[in-house]
């Protein structure tokens, strides 16, 4: 079954498509972690459940799960449009553990970028460990959806780290991908190029800064994305005494002193962020921490409406029961004027765990692949 399968070395031919266009499927990752997920996750099932069942509607929907979770959950994921995948893994954060999937128009391909992974930073400042089994997930998950892999393992990238606009203009942010966790040999100049080679890009902007507290150290996905090519929304600050003020000015200064890869000035549409949002005792008192760390203590969320997820036809978009919730939902209608269907989805338990509805979500780019079994001419 896997003899079609190789691992790649050239991907001249290659292109990071927009996020917004047609999907093959989503992969997600069903969540255990005690010290991450509070009362064992339950609480986490439900928001999962509404992400899957929101985006099953246009596509199919891959759901990994760990061998440790018990039939009983699993089972509430079966659904029309689902498929399961068993494999081991550390923690659910799709976005980040699996690979980048680039497209070939040409030979109608669709391969992995499998960058290392070490839980935002390894040794220096990383979140868990041991991370090997999210290290070479994107490995077997190539492997079982019969997706080419072009193994980088010697370079640190999380996918939540990048936005692509799918015509050669990439968006990151220099406090992430400067970490000293990541890979602090190299510098800024060598990680563009890094970049632009094993991601198919031309041009790499660096926003300065990400949301303020984002265990992630700033992933872009949190601050800005593409609605289109040149038009970007930015996470909005206006609180002038709040420390986020500042660096969204930073960014916005920053992008209109850019142009994308064709030569273009940005057009950018401010998302207000929701009210400063803190985890509460109750929350951190229900995590299973290992007696020898610290328990985990009441700290800022970084809560962001641009941590959406979006596909051809609909857009997956947190709620926060916060005031701004419906200003967010109303500048993606006005923006994509019917072109996708907004969902809305209250996800508390995932802001808690650490990220958001784009940190679960994996996109597969679609291609016109060949059927496994012809279909039998009618005669």
């Amino acid at each position: 079954m896997h003899s079609i399968l190789k691992e790649i070395t050239d991907i001249q031919d290659y292109i990071f498509p927009f996020e917004g266009e047609e999907h093959l499927t989503t992969i997600m990752i069903l969540p255990y972690r005690e010290d991450t997920w509070r009362s064992k996750a339950l609480p986490a099932y439900e928001e999962f459940l509404e992400v899957v069942k929101a985006i099953a509607q246009y596509e199919m929907v891959t759901i990994i799960v760990n061998p440790k979770l018990d039939y009983s959950i699993v089972k509430r994921f079966q659904m029309k449009n689902t498929h399961i995948l068993r494999l081991e893994y550390e923690d659910c954060w799709a976005r980040d553990t699996l690979p980048i999937f680039l497209k070939n128009d040409k030979e109608k391909l669709v391969c992995g970028v499998d960058f290392a992974f070490n839980a935002w930073g390894g040794e220096f400042n990383g979140l868990y460990s041991p991370y090997d089994n999210d290290d070479a997930l994107g490995k077997f998950t190539c492997l079982d959806l019969m997706l080419h892999r072009y193994p980088r393992k010697h370079f640190v990238l999380e996918g939540g780290s990048v936005h692509s606009d799918g015509e050669g203009t990439l968006l990151t942010t220099k406090e992430c991908l400067l970490s000293k966790g990541r890979n602090p040999s190299l510098s800024l100049e060598e990680i563009e190029e890094e970049l632009k080679k094993d991601l198919c890009v031309e041009k790499v902007l660096f926003l300065p800064y990400g949301i303020v507290e984002d265990e992630t150290d700033g992933h872009v996905d949190n601050m800005a994305c593409f609605l289109a090519p040149s038009v970007i929304l930015l996470a909005w600050c206006e609180e002038e005494n709040d420390p986020q003020y500042e660096r969204c000015l930073a960014n916005e200064a920053y992008l209109k002193g850019q142009r994308d890869a064709k030569g273009r000035e940005f057009s950018i549409i401010h998302m207000p962020l929701p009210k400063v949002q803190y985890s509460t005792q109750e929350e951190c008192d229900t995590l299973s921490c290992d007696p020898s760390l610290p328990q985990k203590k009441i700290h800022r969320l970084a809560a962001s409406y641009v941590n959406f997820y979006m596909g051809k036809d609909f857009i997956i978009l947190p709620q926060f029961h916060d005031e701004k919730d419906e200003v967010a939902v109303k500048i993606l209608k006005d923006y994509y004027q019917g072109t996708k269907t907004i969902h809305p989805i209250y996800s508390r338990e995932i802001l808690l765990g650490g990220g958001n509805i784009h940190c679960i979500t994996k996109n597969v780019p679609f291609y016109d692949h060949y059927e496994i079994e012809p279909k039998e001419e009618v005669k």
